[in-house]
């Protein structure tokens, strides 16, 4: 009999073991979590993107809700030719005929048309451009070498190509020399006034400057001081310029004894080059290209093409989103990213200064999204005054972000989606235990261990009095 009490004993408690731990949790399973409000947050960025923070779902049996919260850049990626005048400044000097390239073509075939296949591409991209062309080299007529008359207005700003391509094909070769200071000074005194406009000289030319306005004089250090003075005023007077100097042998010395000029004893043509335009790497005056005849043409119709075109990329930056929780959600509630942010950094846990987490995003390139996915999931422990009570799972969001124009701007908003805790006040008075219901079902084996022991008990006393 006393083995029977013991195995009984046993018996009580490892089903008191069981069900201890049930009980500890019962306050959990009569509460029920639900969507109260569906509110999606969205946030305008001017017009170029939005914030949107929504709700995705609630779980009541894991009693957790999931939240996203995401970045849309809504531009696509446009490209603009953004000069809207430009001047192409090209040399008609005799070397540009005497000279071929290896398919036989001569110097001046191969820029002239490399010219109106840039303006052909800028025109098609942008045909409210103005393209005007001045040529130059030296006067025929040696009583007027060294003035204004060694170039040549050919035509002014237009966005007529015909016109334009007409023009570059009527250019005529004329002097030996190389007036650029003269070709410069017509093409900056033909811009327009209009403001507001981005504007180039594209300089081509095969020869370095040997004489200049006011100087007839063979690269004298007079030519090369006027002709870095033009330059320094048309940059003054906010026009980009682009430099393309082809065929001009690196190795040959013009003027090797000084007889011709002092200034150019023992320099090479790339020498007097780069006095005055700089090098490739490091140019004086906008950008300046010293390269082969077999490179020219890519040189104009490729680089330098680019270097007049703008990519609008449409970006978004400096992104900062911050979302703020109420205080019921921070006290209640653990707070996990389970689905790590694809752009920028969020920080990994609630700030509790102001109960907030921040999404930092540098750059949110065109057609971009951005995004991230939390968790809010319901504490072992919460206060029980926040049951049958709405709770906004965020109390707003602030968003600041930089533009397109460069100014910061600021938006914010505080409609968020809202969730309740509900408890069922409506219980049977005698409740009996159904399929599925443990605690029930535990409550009654206890309940009969219990007689049955004492019944043991009691039959145990009787055997022994």
């Amino acid at each position: 009999m006393k083995k029977k009490i013991v195995l009984l004993s046993l018996i009580m408690i490892l089903v008191m073991a069981v069900v201890m731990p049930i009980f500890a949790y019962a306050a959990n399973e009569d509460v029920t979590l639900e969507k109260v409000k569906d509110n999606v947050c969205t946030i305008k960025l001017g017009e170029d993107g939005e914030v949107i923070k929504k709700l995705l779902s609630v779980s009541n049996e894991k009693k957790e809700v999931t939240l996203q919260v995401e970045v849309k850049n809504l531009k696509s990626e446009e490209e603009e030719i953004t000069p809207t005048e430009m001047f192409l400044v090209i040399d008609n000097s005799k070397s540009m005929t005497d000279n071929s390239l290896t398919d036989g073509r001569t110097r001046k075939e191969a820029v002239f048309s490399a010219a109106k296949t840039l303006v052909q591409q800028i025109l098609k991209e942008q045909p409210t451009s103005k393209i005007g062309i001045v040529s130059f080299s030296s006067n025929a007529d040696v009583s007027k070498e060294g003035t204004l008359e060694d170039a040549n207005l050919v035509i002014k700003p237009t966005s007529n190509e015909e016109e334009i391509t007409t023009a570059i094909d009527g250019i005529e070769t004329t002097g030996t020399r190389t007036n650029i200071d003269a070709g410069l000074q017509i093409a900056k005194n033909n811009f327009t006034t209009e403001e507001a406009l981005n504007r180039y000289v594209i300089l081509l030319t095969d020869g370095v400057p040997n004489n200049s306005v006011g100087t007839s004089m063979t690269y004298s250090g007079e030519t090369t001081t006027n002709t870095k003075n033009t330059l320094k005023a048309i940059i003054d007077s906010k026009i980009d310029i682009i430099t393309v100097m082809t065929g001009v042998d690196p190795t040959y010395q013009p003027d090797p004894d000084g007889n011709v000029s002092p200034e150019a004893a023992g320099k090479t043509y790339k020498d007097l080059a780069e006095e005055i335009f700089g090098t490739q790497e490091k140019p004086n005056y906008g950008k300046f290209y010293y390269v082969s005849d077999e490179a020219v043409e890519d040189t104009i119709t490729k680089e330098v093409y680019n270097d007049v075109k703008v990519v609008v990329t449409n970006e978004i930056k400096d992104i900062t989103v911050v979302d703020y929780f109420p205080l019921d959600i921070v006290e209640n509630y653990d707070f996990e990213i389970f689905e790590k942010e694809n752009i920028g950094e969020v920080t990994p846990t609630i700030n509790k200064d102001n109960n907030s987490i921040t999404w930092t995003i540098e750059t949110l390139k065109a057609e971009e999204t951005a995004s991230f996915k939390y968790k809010l999931k319901l504490k072992e422990k919460f206060n029980e005054k926040i049951i049958n009570v709405e709770t906004p799972t965020n109390e707003k969001v602030d968003v600041t972000y930089t533009g397109k124009d460069g100014e910061v701007k600021a938006e914010t908003s505080d409609v968020t989606p809202s969730i309740i805790l509900k408890k069922d006040k409506t219980i049977a008075p005698d409740p009996i235990p159904q399929t599925g219901d443990s605690v029930g079902i535990i409550t009654l084996i206890v309940v009969t261990l219990v007689i049955i022991l004492g019944v043991g008990i009691y039959q145990y006393r009787k055997n022994n009095k």
